[in-house]
Order: C-alpha cells, then structure tokens, then sequence
C-alpha cells in the first residue's frame, strides 16, 4: 500500500479509529479509576567515618562512606532492620510484608542514602520509610564498633525525615490517559489498515474498472426512499441529473459498430441502484427529443410500476404470454417521449418466457415506434434472466454501488454475461452520498468516443 491508500483507508474507517481511540481513553481511565493509590514516602541517610584528624584522612574517610553505600542499602531492605521497624511501629505484619515495600539506593557520587517506603496511606509510607531509616542508622552503628566503649568505624545518620505525601504517586491519571489517547490512536489506525486490506468491496471509479474490466461512465448518487420524481431528475436533485446527463453523453458517443439501440441495466446483486439508474437514463435520453421504452423485467421485485403508480395494467408477462398487445401494455409517462411496460401479473414461470423468440421479436417491435429500449433486469447472480435478456440486447450497463459491491461480484457477473454473448457497455456506480462538485463522475478510460 502506499501513502495515498493508508488514508483512504484511514478516512473510510475513521469511525473504527474514533471507537479504538475512545474505548483505549476510557479503559486508561477506568484502570486508573480502580486502582488502589500509592503514596511514597523518602527519608535520607548520611553516611560518615569517624576520627577523620586531617584533610587527608578526611579525604580517605569520604572514599570509605562511599564504598559503604551500597552494603548500607542492602542492611535498609533486609530481614533484620524490618522485623526491628515493625517492633518500633506496633504493626502485625511479617518482615516480608514491610521488605516488599521499602527500596534503597545510593545517591550517585555521594555517600547519601535514599529510603523510600510505599503505602495505600500517606501516614503509613511517612512512618515506614523513618522507622526503618532509623533501624537502619542503629544497626550500622552496631555493626561497625568493633568492640564495646569505642567509636564506630562509620555512621548512618538521618540527615532528612520523611514528609507526609501530599499527593499518590500512582495512578498516574495524565500518562495513563496519554498512553491510551495515543496507544488507542495507533491501535485504530492499524485496525483501519487491515479492514482496509481485507475489504474487497469497491470504494473508487478504479476498484469498479478493476473488477469489471471495463470503463466507469459515471457516478450517480443515490437518495432513500426514491419517486417517480427524483428517479426521473427532478430538480431537486441537481447532482443526480448532471451524472445522468454524463453517462447519456457516454453511451451516445460510444463506437461499437452499431448504436446501443437496446440496453440491459443489472446489477451483481439486489439493492445496489439498478432501477435507478434504469429509469434516470431513460429520462436522459428522453430529454434529448428521442424517444425512449424503459421496461421492467424484473419479475421477482420490480419497482418501476409502483414507482410511476400504474397498476392493474397488462405488462411483460403478458405480452410475452400473447395475452396483450403492445397497445395495451405501453403507459405513456408524464416525462415527454417516455414509456414504460410494467411486469405485469408474474407468475414462477414467467422468467422462462425471456427465452422465448418472442422477447426479441417484442423489441424489434418496439423499435418501430421507439429509438431506445431500456430494460431493468434482475441481479445478475441471483438468477439467469439477466444473462438471458442480455442476449437479446446491444449492451448492457452493470451497476455497482460503492462499499457495497465486491469486485468479485463484478468479475462473476461479468462472465456470466459473457456466457450469454452479451457486449458489457461500461459500468456505473451508486454512492450513498451527495458528490461535491469536484467529485463529479467523469467518463473513465477506456472509453471510445467520436
């Protein structure tokens, strides 16, 4: 992947980097708000020889204090000096209850020791780490008399007494929301990466010509809950008109050897936008002064007659049982030089009518009173009769709306209309968004164009 698909990735899924982002901040919160508070308390040792009578004995006093440090520091945190800071306290622990919460170190290139003390309450942290300061400075000095009535060789004073913590040293409430802020940002980020890598429906004009093999004539934005209206451009819809226009634009100029007189408009799968487009070229077209029939061949859910609120008129089924005349099934729309043939009254047999002679024989008549022919067939996967009117068509347009289409969908579907013989115009793709302007569809590659 390179720059530009990490932030489309990141800009597609920016919903999955908000939520990662948001659950890493509240569960850094929630730890911090659980967690039980630590206060840390510090009291200082000094540690100095004795009988030092000239500067340099002094001197070699200090290199002495110096080494001694650090065996001062293992005497703070041992057995002995607990079990005497716990006499000192009254408390009714173990020595190793008080060993687990007492550190000690040397402060570098000095001969000062820390002793730190941590407790759930400040009072205890500031009694522990003196106490045990404490205990230490006498078991140094017993240690280091050799005999009873002289000088110790070296002493631990405490040179600072521990203060009562104002504040716990954890949780630590600003790094751990920081931590999740950005551990929950790059966790999001990375989700929004895979998903992206693992997504196989198409989000751009290119995924679509990739998965087609073939050009994009345009992009339509698609509304919920459509009318016969906004369907057929109402001026509601500028954006919707415009991309129709384009497309109309496209098919008209497109060279292959005889005009597509007769088109099929399908879909890999229901609910991507085909009778939408079906009746928005229709419109087109028809606005150019030529005169146009959109037909509804699809039996199983068509929404042509609902949309235009005909019923209870003969349609396709009909006509292809010999049941109707085009007379009685053509329905002149309100939109000038636009008619359509509804599905009729279908039944489960009416699809194998589309292999009958008298669906082409149908068409070639209805070229006699009409320039176009457009037919709103069912998905191409979910049965054959796409496939099957392709045959008796000049090209046909396959729909696919964006985030929602696979590119496997088209490929399949693109065979299966090859089965048929069937000529793939181009692609158009439907967008659950209003493009801006300079989103406006453009005609793709590919496309041939006198």
């Amino acid at each position: 992947m390179d720059i530009r698909e990490y932030f489309s990735a990141w800009r597609r899924h920016w919903v999955t980097i908000v939520l990662c982002t948001v659950l890493a901040v509240g569960a850094a919160g929630a730890v911090s708000a659980l967690s039980q508070p630590t206060y840390v308390a510090t009291a200082r040792l000094f540690i100095s020889t004795t009988g030092a009578g000239s500067i340099s004995d002094a001197y070699q006093g200090s290199l002495f204090s110096t080494g001694r440090v650090a065996s001062y520091a293992g005497l703070a945190v041992g057995k002995q000096v607990a079990e005497r800071a716990i006499d000192e306290l009254g408390l009714n622990v173990p020595p190793e209850s008080v060993m687990s919460r007492v550190t000690a170190a040397a402060v570098t290139g000095s001969v000062l020791l820390d002793v730190t003390a941590s407790d759930s309450d400040a009072a205890a942290a500031r009694d522990l780490a003196n106490a045990v300061a404490s205990q230490t400075s006498q078991l140094v000095q017993e240690l280091e008399t050799a005999q009873a009535g002289q000088l110790p060789a070296a002493t631990a004073t405490v040179a600072d007494f521990a203060d009562l913590p104002v504040a716990p040293s954890s949780p630590r409430w600003g790094r751990n929301l920081v931590f999740g802020l950005f551990g929950g940002l790059i966790l999001g980020l990375a989700t929004a990466v895979g998903r992206s890598a693992l997504d196989s429906t198409v989000h751009t004009d290119d995924d679509i010509a990739a998965g087609a093999a073939g050009p994009v004539l345009g992009v339509v934005p698609r509304q919920e809950d459509a009318n016969a209206d906004s369907l057929l451009l109402g001026s509601s819809f500028p954006t919707a008109e415009e991309a129709f226009r384009e497309i109309r634009t496209v098919i008209l100029a497109l060279r292959t050897g005889t005009p597509p007189r007769t088109m099929v408009v399908a879909a890999p799968t229901v609910g991507t936008g085909s009778t939408t487009v079906a009746a928005g070229l229709a419109a087109a077209l028809a606005d150019t002064g030529r005169s146009v029939a959109l037909i509804d061949a699809d039996f199983r859910g068509g929404r042509l007659p609902t949309l235009f609120g005909i019923g209870g008129v003969p349609g396709l089924s009909e006509l292809l049982r010999g049941k109707a005349t085009l007379d009685d099934a053509v329905v002149p729309t309100d939109r000038d030089n636009l008619s359509i043939i509804g599905t009729g009254v279908a039944t489960e047999s009416s699809s194998a009518l589309f292999g009958r002679v008298t669906m082409n024989e149908m068409v070639k008549q209805l070229h006699e009173y009409f320039e176009f022919v457009i037919i709103d067939a069912p998905p191409v996967l979910c049965s054959a009769d796409a496939a099957v009117l392709a045959g008796v068509a000049d090209g046909v347009l396959l729909v696919a709306l964006l985030g929602s289409t696979t590119s496997a969908d088209l490929t399949h579907s693109v065979g299966k209309l090859g089965l048929s013989g069937a000529s793939v115009l181009g692609c158009v793709a439907t967008s659950h968004r209003r493009r801006r302007q300079h989103d406006a569809p453009q005609v793709r590659r590919g496309l041939r164009t006198g």
